[in-house]
């Protein structure tokens, strides 16, 4: 018997996340316009008629057309219009190791991706009416292979993080129990460390404090169910230990530069 195996591979995967916050089909008119502040995930649109405008105050406008992919990276801020009527399919994904970080990181521009075959619409159209969970899986698989055509052909750089056992137990630690009222302390003591030690490594592996990290997951988690529920801003600020809404909404506005209210409001497609 001959037996070869590779759980060097399988660790990272295994740890792999893609999240598909919202998924729809969307037909806009002309007046379709406004802009998009640092955002917490990437954007997968696929158009089927017409066509839209993004730019930056550094970079000439970009046209998304009929009949391509484009991926719009987390972090990418733009303004958008349309001047045309214009019906497409969209995507808002988060592609992550365990503790949150986007492996899509190194993805710094809006890239656009012609389809090798026909896109089968129909499909992503039965799968906006349907409950069934292997919609769901094939709706999923989908969209991975659609991110990873993007990645093979861009040569994206993809790498998951390979933390030490603190940082692992401590991201652990504070997915489980998310709160602007944690702190270092309590943490270190609920994975035997001590403060300095957890300290250290989160400076030394991610490169900020473990206060910046909380927040910084707090916000992203924020944006998230102001997009996905209704949960009003109130009993948004209250889940992560903010007593004081309007601190709550300032600290929100710093980040995505609306409040949470505004972002809310405006049209997320």
């Amino acid at each position: 018997m001959y037996v070869s195996a590779n759980p060097s591979l399988l660790k990272p995967v295994n740890r792999l996340n893609l999240e598909i916050l919202t998924f729809g089909y969307a037909g806009v008119d002309p007046d379709w316009f406004g802009n998009v502040v640092s955002p917490v995930y990437s954007r997968l649109y696929y158009i089927t008629d017409g066509a839209f405008t993004i730019w930056t105050d550094q970079s000439e406008k970009m046209r998304l057309g009929k009949g391509h992919w484009y991926l719009i990276p987390s972090g990418y801020s733009f303004d958008y219009e349309c001047g045309e009527t214009m019906e497409h399919f969209y995507f808002h994904v988060k592609l992550c190791d365990f503790d949150g970080t986007d492996l899509l990181r190194n993805c710094a521009v809006p890239l656009c991706l012609t389809p090798e075959k026909a896109v089968d619409c129909d499909f992503f159209k039965k799968c906006l009416d349907s409950n069934r969970l292997t919609d769901g899986l094939l709706l999923r698989q989908a969209v991975f292979d659609v991110l990873i055509s993007f990645i093979d052909t861009y040569q994206i750089p993809i790498d998951a993080q390979d933390y030490s056992y603190c940082i692992f137990k401590a991201l652990v630690y504070i997915k489980q129990n998310l709160s602007m009222q944690l702190s270092i302390a309590e943490i270190a003591e609920n994975i035997f460390v001590s403060k300095s030690t957890l300290t250290k490594h989160f400076q030394k592996e991610l490169h900020m404090s473990v206060n910046e990290y909380i927040c910084n997951t707090i916000m992203a988690d924020a944006e998230r169910l102001l997009m996905t529920s209704n949960i009003s801003i109130h009993d948004l600020a209250l889940k992560f230990g903010y007593t004081d809404q309007l601190y709550f909404s300032r600290r929100f506005k710093e980040k995505f530069g609306k409040s949470p209210r505004e972002y809310r409001k405006q049209k997320r497609l």
